[in-house]
């Protein structure tokens, strides 16, 4: 039996402790050319999996398959959604095979995570990159699900989607972005903000280092951007516009996390920035506020900056897709893709 084979046929009962490194050994990183997934139909199937944490309500499968029967495909429950080993949805193998298996399934077009919390970022070693390149799905996710948006699109060159999982307070705007992103083969073009009734915007954009720049677009939770830095996961931000949210964070952590980027020069090397939403906890009497810890870090490298993308843990979010080129506008806070991105 072969290493991949044997991976495959792994159990609960076999321990599993070192099951994941025994595929580190050999990876290596490569650019493989962008994969854009086919377009994603009315009426397709979308696969729902755990790949990270647990159920932490009653509910939140029914919520996550109502949702996505509200966007006219339909739902397929991954095989060990609702199992439970601590806080993760299920034992590695379990989440990594259920993963495995929506690529896999020629009925399958797209695939949600059911939620975020903790645990995609243990898969990363198992993860069969050729499977996954010869299955290009549509794979849509935020927040700790940023770990697979990555990896899926540095290691097998697909372009995933950083967007709302299955179990998600979903709204129209988060839903129609959804779908005109990952129905349409044609470029969206600008990704325009939600507005208020009176035509206000929801979030206002700040304007750090004015200017334009064009790129790859790159990102996710800036927690777990973070986390890829020394690992074969880390994240490339050469030449790339750079987006990343955050939620319940310190000023001071989001310092600190953005100095780490800084000290690993994956700030100095991007193109521009385009930040979203950072939900602030205050741990101290002293902190800076927000604003004023983003201007200290991204003025200085004078690249193009604004503060103002719908994206994060707020209810009207964009489908952000990575790997696909994108123009940034600072001064007037202005995100738009300039390319395709299903096929």
């Amino acid at each position: 039996m072969n290493r991949k084979s044997f991976l495959k046929r792994i159990t609960l009962g076999s321990g599993l402790i070192f099951a994941p490194f025994v595929k580190t050994e050999s990876k290596t990183r490569t650019t493989p050319a962008l994969l854009r997934p086919p377009r994603v139909r009315q009426g397709d199937v979308a696969a729902i999996v755990s790949p990270a944490g647990n159920l932490s309500t009653n509910g939140e499968v029914e919520n996550a398959v109502n949702a996505v029967r509200a966007l006219g495909l339909q739902p397929r429950l991954g095989a060990n959604v609702g199992s439970r080993w601590g806080y993760l949805g299920g034992r590695d193998t379990e989440r990594v095979n259920d993963l495995h298996d929506a690529f896999a399934d020629p009925e399958v077009k797209v695939i949600f995570p059911l939620r975020g919390g903790y645990g995609t970022s243990r898969l990363l070693p198992m993860l069969d990159f050729e499977l996954i390149t010869r299955n290009p799905k549509a794979f849509v996710g935020f927040s700790d699900n940023t770990s697979l948006v990555l990896s899926l699109n540095a290691y097998a060159g697909l372009v995933t989607f950083y967007g709302p999982n299955a179990h998600f307070d979903w709204t129209n705007y988060t839903r129609q972005n959804l779908t005109r992103v990952i129905m349409n083969q044609q470029p969206v073009g600008l990704m325009e903000n939600p507005v208020s009734g009176n035509g206000r915007p929801l979030l206002a954009h700040t304007t750090i280092v004015p200017g334009r720049a064009a790129g790859p677009l790159i990102g996710g939770n800036l927690s777990l951007i973070v986390q890829t830095l020394g690992t074969p996961w880390e994240i490339d931000t050469r030449g790339k516009i750079l987006f990343f949210e955050d939620v319940n964070e310190s000023p001071y952590r989001i310092d600190r996390m953005l100095t780490h980027l800084w000290l690993a020069r994956k700030l100095q090397v991007a193109a521009g920035f385009a930040i979203g939403h950072i939900t602030v906890r205050r741990d101290r009497n002293d902190d800076l506020d927000l604003a004023s810890v983003i201007r200290d870090r991204f003025e200085p490298l004078g690249k193009p900056c604004y503060m103002g993308v719908p994206t994060g843990h707020v209810p009207n979010i964009l489908t952000l897709p990575l790997g696909v080129n994108v123009e940034i506008d600072a001064h007037r806070g202005l995100l738009r893709t300039t390319e395709g991105a299903v096929a």
